[in-house]
This record gives C-alpha cells, sequence and structure tokens, in this order.
C-alpha cells in the first residue's frame, strides 16, 4: 500500500478542495479506502461532517479505516479533516455581501494589476486542471454525431452555455440549449437519450434546479461534463468528467473567464478532431447566409 502523503497546504484548503484531491488519488486507495472515498463524493461534503461511527456505517467499513483514509490526504486526526470541510463550506456559500467588504482599497490602479494578474492566474490554473485523457474523450463525445449534447448553465453561468451552444451548432447537428425557466425543463428532459451529453456550468451559489436536472439527465442515461469551480458543484458526485476552474479574484464577484476558457479549448479540440466535416458544414452556413441575406 502506498504510503501517507505529507500534510500540504491543499489539506488545509489553501490551494484546493478535499474532493478534488480524493478524485485525483481515487485510484490510488486501498479497496476500502475507496470505498470511503466514494462515501464521501457521493453525499459531499455532509458524510465528512458526520462522527467516523456515522461514516463508517455509510461507507460500509470500519473506523480504523476511516482514520486511515484522512491520515492518506494528510490529516493528523478526524478533527482536522473536519476543520478543513468546514472552512470550505464556509468559503463555498460566500457571495458578492460577503466579500465585498474586503476589496476596497481606494486606488483604482491597484484593482486593475490585480485583477489581471488574477485573471491570468486562473486562466493557468483552469488549463492545468484539465487532464488530456480527461479532453480527449470529452472532445470524443461531443464530436459524436450519434449523439445529442445538451447545455445548461445557472443565473450568470448561462452566458457560458449559451457561447459554447453557439460554437456547437456551426460545428455540428444535435446541440441544443437549455432555455426558458426552470419550469419548462421537464420538456428538454423528455427528448434526453442514453449515450447523450450534458455540458453543464455550474459554480459556487450552486442552483438547486440546475443540480436537479443534471440528476435527471443522468437518471434519462446521459452522461454529465461539468466545469465549475474549485470547491466543486454537488453535481460533481455523479459527474463524468469535471473541469474545475479558480474562480477567485480581488471584487465583490468571481471571475467568468476560466470557464469562458475552458469553453474555448473545447472548442479548438472539437475543430481540430472534426476537421473537413466542421469545415464543409460552416461553409455550407456561409452560404445560407449569403443566399438568404442572413447574418449580415
Amino acid at each position: 500500500m502506498p504510503r501517507p502523503k505529507k500534510a500540504t497546504k491543499a489539506a488545509s484548503g489553501a490551494q484546493s478542495s478535499i474532493q478534488d484531491r480524493v478524485r485525483q488519488e481515487l485510484q490510488n486507495f486501498s479497496d476500502a479506502e475507496r470505498r470511503v472515498a466514494h462515501a464521501l463524493l457521493g453525499e459531499y461534503p455532509l458524510a465528512g461532517l458526520e462522527t467516523v461511527a456515522r461514516f463508517a456505517k455509510r461507507a460500509e467499513t470500519s473506523g480504523p479505516t476511516i482514520l486511515r483514509f484522512i491520515g492518506r490526504l494528510g490529516f493528523s486526526n478526524y478533527a482536522a479533516f473536519q476543520d478543513a470541510l468546514r472552512s470550505e463550506v464556509h468559503t463555498r456559500l460566500q457571495g458578492p455581501l460577503t466579500r465585498y467588504p474586503m476589496q476596497h482599497r481606494g486606488e483604482e490602479a491597484g484593482v486593475f494589476d490585480g485583477m489581471a494578474d488574477a485573471l491570468c492566474k486562473n486562466i493557468a490554473g483552469a488549463a492545468r486542471n484539465v487532464k488530456r485523457g480527461d479532453l480527449a474523450q470529452i472532445v470524443g463525445r461531443l464530436c459524436d454525431p450519434d449523439r445529442d449534447i445538451f447545455l445548461l448553465g445557472g443565473r450568470f453561468s448561462w452566458m457560458l452555455a449559451s457561447y459554447f451552444h453557439h460554437y456547437l451548432r456551426e460545428l455540428r447537428p444535435g446541440a441544443r440549449i437549455v432555455r426558458d425557466s426552470s419550469a419548462a425543463w421537464a420538456d428538454y428532459l423528455l427528448d434526453v437519450r442514453k449515450g447523450d451529453i450534458l455540458v453543464v456550468f455550474d459554480f459556487r451559489r450552486y442552483q438547486k434546479d440546475v443540480l436537479e436536472f443534471a440528476r435527471g439527465a443522468q437518471a434519462q442515461g446521459a452522461e454529465i461534463v461539468l466545469i465549475t469551480d474549485i470547491w466543486y458543484s454537488p453535481i460533481a458526485a455523479f459527474a463524468k468528467f469535471v473541469l474545475p476552474c479558480p474562480v477567485s479574484v480581488p471584487s465583490a464577484f468571481d471571475t467568468g473567464v476560466p470557464g469562458l476558457a475552458m469553453v474555448e479549448i473545447i472548442t479548438a479540440g472539437i475543430v481540430e478532431k472534426l476537421g473537413g466535416r466542421a469545415k464543409d458544414r460552416i461553409a455550407g452556413l456561409e452560404s445560407l447566409r449569403s443566399t438568404f441575406k442572413l447574418g449580415d
């Protein structure tokens, strides 16, 4: 069995979430520890905030296995592990009003420089978080003509879903964005088939209606591609692929720029993989626009 890892800044939540670390280390755990990992991811973070006995019962394992598991994550004891989880919960639930008082500096130049630096670092961080194998699989699925693609976002992130939809509908047929209010979303779920793809954008202050639509799409047999922040939307518990983006900037609001960069990265991969098929489709589209005086 691999040795327990030494505690790092990530263990305290300063660099990445516990959920992120568990997902990354999943294949390195023993069978018993993997059951603990799945139990934690399946009801994150609530499972880890239970007593050791309750957590062990949930994971169908023993108390000592729970303690070995949190030791593997770099925590000296269960209390330290739970403190880190509580800190994550606090961070995940922060809204603009929570962060706003901390941002006032009174110097415009400092704000501009700080924002520019943070945006560059966040884009680089988002790119690092993409596993090349996952990206290839995502692109392959999004290029499969036998799969329909549904795109969904929240109150702000729907703009990212809409942006991605504009690209996809030019590159391939069968791409649909989930519009209207959530009261009408069942109409879209009705058309989801086994093997279809739901690309969902869900960032902190996660929306329950977005979660429920994603859960419904999975129940219909769709595979979920989740683009989220580094604290992970609850959708991560059942998503096929998770692409985490750093979103913190020196502002009252989180940034959507890394999510937009992720869309651009995936789109570039789709263009490359589709090759001539996409080129022919775009040529046909340009011809139609010209013939019917559309898009001028």
